[in-house]
């Protein structure tokens, strides 16, 4: 497989710098799995797996992340680390290159608390600020069945600041999403509705990260339509997307992007 070398741009934060180091890698792919997603001639989304074949490890241009987990296999940790220097600290799975992000100065992560039938309860973010670390915002999650219907965002001081009521379909795909959110007063600011195919969406890998939607529906977005509501005055959007898959009915094209899977 032809290997490309992720454009990083340059933001506000930024790797420490990194030298040239051999590895071990312990790679695992499938042909289920993406691997790459490139935009022409360029990377923009690395992957690996751990032997679990769980997400272990996410590369984009800004964004480095790295995914831990318990013995169940459940989602305990998300480290995320940012790019400053363009070529620093970038990763495709299985190439050599002269810096690794491994390397790289996580500056936030997230800590995931489950209940006792292994449900997703609560996500909370923090930021590190050298030896400092502070809270940000954290989530809760209420369920029917096993799908989550809200989920809320509360401030460090346990105020609530925003929530999602979502809705299903038959598949488990998240087909309209009401979001409210906390300008003095909690109001309904958003309301977005999608369509689907009926493939395989590669992106569940990214499942565990409690983010209903893309990472959590079976099958992929065709086209989602937002209504925003800003007082007395309202707008909206459609979008279209456009795919191309294989024989295993998975895209290898997303739009103007090519999904590459295994090695």
């Amino acid at each position: 497989m032809k290997r490309h070398i992720l454009l990083v741009v340059i933001v506000s934060l930024c790797f420490t710098s990194c030298n040239k180091e051999n590895y071990p890698e312990n790679l695992y792919y499938s042909d289920t799995l993406l691997s790459q997603v490139n935009s022409g001639d360029i990377a923009v989304h690395g992957f690996t797996y751990n032997s679990n074949y769980l997400i272990h490890e996410s590369t984009e241009p800004f964004t480095y992340k790295r995914f831990s987990y318990d013995a169940r296999n459940l989602l305990t940790k998300l480290e995320i680390a940012y790019s400053f220097n363009a070529f620093s600290c970038v990763m495709i799975p299985g190439q050599s290159l002269e810096s690794d992000p491994r390397k790289a100065s996580i500056s936030a992560y997230s800590e995931f608390e489950y209940n006792s039938d292994l449900r997703l309860i609560k996500k909370s973010d923090y930021f590190i600020n050298g030896k400092n670390v502070k809270l940000t915002s954290y989530n809760t999650y209420d369920y029917v069945n096993d799908k989550v219907v809200k989920l809320s965002f509360f401030n460090p001081q346990g105020q609530l600041t925003e929530y999602h009521d979502y809705t299903y379909d038959d598949s488990g795909n998240l087909i309209k999403d009401d979001q409210y959110a906390n300008f003095t007063v909690l109001k309904l600011v958003k309301i977005t509705t999608y369509k689907f195919d009926n493939k395989n969406n590669p992106y569940q890998v990214f499942a565990c990260e409690g983010s209903p939607g893309k990472y959590t529906n079976r099958n992929n977005i065709i086209e989602e339509t937002s209504v925003s509501y800003n007082g007395t005055a309202e707008s909206s959007y459609t979008t279209l997307h456009a795919y191309e898959y294989n024989s295993l009915d998975y895209p290898v094209k997303i739009d103007k992007l090519d999904c590459m899977y295994g090695k």
